[in-house]
């Protein structure tokens, strides 16, 4: 592949996911009347982001796929109303930087791909057994970092998307960058994941193999200490092959990287991986070399350009972590972060089970046009948007416009997976219980409480899309004979070169939740210590204990799905 510039690439893009478009389009147009096509076009479709959704409803779902987890206002605007016009209202903030488009019936799904094409939006390989999103901080570039990985992730993105060589894998295969150790979490829990460093004044990566959160997680082992820069292409393309040829294909739930290397250990599973790496090199020499090279350097150019225009709206003195600190603006204020340089801020968008309806998003839309001046809206991988190169009085108003969009504390910024109303391997479905939840602590001496709750991640079965994995506290659903339970996630540890997981710490029924909470809070309030210290005790143990004794009215979790059903699906 021999492409001039990021402009060429964009234009060669387009071209190559008109021509896999016009292949799915076909495929399910044809699936209507065609049974044999209909088998073909079932085997396929996830592969293209077509899921069906639920067990109670005949629609689909589909996730379009976002270069550097941006998205223009006036393509948030356009895919807005395309919700509105075939869509179930919503558009769905994911916990992989991506919007979900919800409730589409199956006579409407290639007018759907159609539509969101014009604008650039494509959909393959965004789902099903293929190579997924690739992760980056949403405040890469944005913030004091290492360097900004960005144009990394994009680099892969094209890469992967050039052929289908990284699709039709043994299952999914995921990609993630850090811009600095502070941001590393997710390069250590990937299937492959690079963090920036700078090692005799070089950049490069340190490089992380055969992490993954699921009913057996693990954490990243280190593959490399350091690669240059432009070595990257290598191992995400040579660790795809290793994957390809050792992933388990027979028995889907052991067929993640992280069961060969669970399978080889680690001592055989990074030698697999050498040589895997310097075939690869031997096959391609310097070529990806040049070719990564050449694109990093124009896209240095182009994002100079960006940071002379920040500097004339903002200030040429850049913030420093003492000036972030010394911020008092910043003290009181989880949802506003500080940029690169002085003045510059974001603002974190949490919506209400990650649905943003047309009349708040309107309000985004109108917000962010009525500016005289450029900002940028990064999706992150918790169910929000960071809406980054704000003034600080238009911090103010942003807050007072989407004001429901925060709830003032960490514990308003928990999360839960889409639930199994929606996702067909669900087990639970787990909005309605989160609304639950806010609701219990829904009167002023409670949610004087939520101030000493950590941020809950709660996910429907053990696929952990909503990772209580690496949750502070995390909470993952599974059903037995008289009831909703969930198992309680806690005790990790995410800082260092490589993490601990959170334990499974005992199970709750999903109705003692909210009083469970309420216990940990007073304890936590009372006794002035950190959730973390008091997790770690054996008390916490015998709490989890006691729940199992303690009888509370059931709860009919149905009376919180209808709220939601009367906006969507």
């Amino acid at each position: 592949m021999k492409l001039n510039d990021f402009k060429e690439i964009e234009n060669y893009q387009k071209e190559r996911e008109k021509k896999e478009l016009d292949f799915i389009l076909n495929l399910t147009q044809e699936s209507f009347e065609d049974k044999e096509k209909e088998k073909e076009w079932n085997k396929l479709r996830t592969s293209f982001a077509l899921y069906t959704e639920g067990r109670i409803k005949d629609t689909y779902m589909t996730r379009p796929r976002f270069f550097e987890s941006k998205i223009d206002i006036e393509d948030f605007e356009y895919l807005l109303d395309v919700v509105q016009k075939y869509c179930d209202g919503r558009l769905h903030l994911t916990t992989r930087q991506d919007f979900q488009l919800h409730g589409m019936k199956k006579e409407n799904l290639p007018k759907i791909l159609e539509v969101i094409s014009k604008r650039g939006f494509f959909t393959k390989a965004t789902c099903g057994d293929s190579t997924r999103a690739v992760i980056t901080p949403e405040t890469t570039g944005f913030e004091e970092e290492v360097f900004d990985v960005s144009p990394h992730a994009r680099i892969v993105t094209d890469y992967i998307l050039n052929g289908r060589e990284f699709m039709h894998l043994p299952r999914k295969y995921k990609i993630a960058f850090s811009n600095k150790e502070e941001n590393s979490l997710y390069v250590k829990i990937n299937d492959i994941g690079f963090q920036a460093v700078i090692q005799d004044g070089k950049k490069g990566f340190r490089v992380y193999v055969g992490g993954g959160i699921g009913p057996i997680s693990t954490n990243s082992i280190v593959l490399r200490e350091f690669i240059e820069e432009d070595e990257f292409l290598y191992y995400i393309h040579a660790i795809r092959n290793v994957f390809n040829d050792h992933g388990n294909r027979k028995i889907r739930a052991r067929a993640r990287l992280r069961y060969v290397l669970l399978n080889l250990g680690e001592e055989k599973f990074l030698e697999l991986c050498n040589e895997y790496i310097s075939n690869f090199y031997a096959e391609k020499g310097d070529s990806l070399k040049i070719y990564t090279r050449k694109l990093l350097e124009e896209r240095e150019i182009l994002d100079r350009e960006k940071e002379l225009e920040k500097i004339k709206i903002f200030s040429s003195e850049e913030n420093t972590d003492e000036s972030i600190k010394n911020d008092e603006f910043l003290k009181n204020e989880k949802n506003i972060v500080a940029g690169k340089y002085k003045g510059e801020y974001g603002y974190y968008l949490r919506p209400a089970r990650g649905n943003i309806y047309k009349e708040d998003g309107e309000k985004l839309i109108e917000f962010v046009k009525n500016l005289d001046y450029k900002v940028e809206l990064k999706l992150t991988s918790f169910q929000s948007i960071l809406v980054r190169g704000l003034k600080k009085e238009d911090v103010l108003k942003l807050k007072e416009i989407m004001s429901e969009y925060y709830g003032g504390n960490e514990f308003y910024s928990s999360y839960s997976c889409i639930g199994s109303t929606t996702c067909n391997v669900g087990i639970l479905d787990t909005p309605p219980i989160l609304d639950y939840i806010f609701e219990f602590f829904d009167n002023d001496e409670k949610r004087e409480l939520t101030n000493y709750l950590p941020q809950i991640k709660v996910t429907g079965c053990p696929n952990s899309c909503a990772t209580p994995q690496i949750a502070r506290l995390g909470f993952s659903g599974r059903r037995k004979k008289d009831g909703e339970y969930f198992a309680i996630f806690a005790r990790g540890e995410f800082s260092g070169k490589t993490v601990k997981l959170n334990e499974n710490l005992g199970e709750i029924k999903a109705n003692k939740i909210p009083y469970f909470l309420e216990d940990i809070a007073n304890i936590i309030k009372n006794e002035n210590i950190e959730f973390e210290k008091f997790a770690n005790e054996d008390r916490f143990l015998g709490l989890i204990e006691d729940y199992k004794e303690i009888e509370i009215e059931n709860v009919d979790f149905n009376e919180f799905r209808k709220i939601d059903a009367e906006k969507a699906w």
